[in-house]
């Protein structure tokens, strides 16, 4: 029983990760409608960032918001100068755009840093808080505890902020927020500059969790779709709940059945959703977007 509660609390601390690696790529996916593939490029040009910043002798947790803007800059220049100008076409236009960025940002990486593993050593990595017989990393402590108030300051700005509303507004229904005077072209293009400054900023996460390399873009990107199948577009609460789910699955089947099975059991749980709850346990409906 006492591992059981063990990998129900390694599923929570890893949930905490995953909810900020997938936000994003909800985010711009319920907004515009478009389904990122190169969303886990970014998330490991974030990591290749953050390895930066930390190779030259910088917290790199200090510079995480820097990295954001950066981030949301970039966004706002991929949305502005190549999704707009493709909104009326094909979705798989779109997609086949988004492919072809996340070839273009593996090879980059792939030039500059090479295939070797690349981490950040966090001065506290190997110590470990200890409650009865559980124990908690504190570097997965502290991502879990900056995850959280990530999350309420994105919950917080989407809720409470005009552009979050305008945001949500536009999600919904376009048309009628372009009648209310809100421009939705405006809209896309700070929802991803949102989605793209949160996959650099959890790239960040991904570095201090475990080793990388320019090459595992594409299970990122696979975890983020995942997680918004389980959860449905359009709920930070139901991501939340969809990392946790995601979470369990990986953990324990990784400990019961070998860490190659990973991957597979979350597959499977990917086609389980599509194929009996494809709206996701919290999504709403959404107009066409273009």
């Amino acid at each position: 029983m006492e591992i059981v509660f063990q990998l129900l609390l390694d599923a929570l601390l890893l949930s905490g990760f995953y909810t900020v690696l997938s936000v994003g790529f909800s985010l711009m996916w319920g907004v515009t409608g478009i389904i990122n593939l190169a969303y886990g490029s970014f998330i490991i040009l974030g990591a290749y960032l953050s390895y930066m910043i930390y190779m030259a002798g910088f917290d790199v947790l200090l510079f995480l918001p820097l990295i954001f803007i950066l981030g949301f800059l970039l966004g706002l220049f991929f949305q502005a100068l190549f999704v707009n100008r493709l909104m009326g076409y094909e979705p798989f236009t779109i997609l086949v755009l988004t492919f072809g960025f996340d070839v273009v940002i593996t090879n980059l990486l792939n030039l500059i840093f090479k295939a070797d593993i690349r981490s950040i050593s966090l001065p506290f990595e190997n110590f470990s808080l200890f409650i009865a017989d559980l124990i908690l990393p504190l570097n997965r402590l502290l991502v879990f505890f900056f995850s959280l108030i990530s999350l309420f300051a994105l919950y917080t700005f989407l809720r409470y902020s005009w552009t979050g509303r305008a945001i949500r507004a536009v999600s919904l229904d376009p048309v009628g927020a372009q009648l209310c005077g809100i421009k939705p072209k405006r809209v896309f293009m700070i929802s991803t500059g949102i989605a793209i400054g949160l996959a650099l900023f959890s790239g960040g996460f991904y570095a201090m969790l475990q080793g990388f390399t320019p090459f595992e873009s594409g299970w990122l990107t696979i975890r983020a779709f995942l997680i918004c199948v389980i959860a449905g577009l359009g709920s930070v609460s139901g991501l939340a709940f969809g990392s946790f789910i995601l979470s369990l699955f990986e953990v324990f089947s990784g400990f019961y059945l070998g860490e190659d099975w990973k991957d597979v059991v979350s597959l499977m749980l990917l086609i389980a959703f599509l194929t009996i709850r494809p709206r996701g346990l919290f999504g709403i409906r959404y107009h066409e977007k273009g």
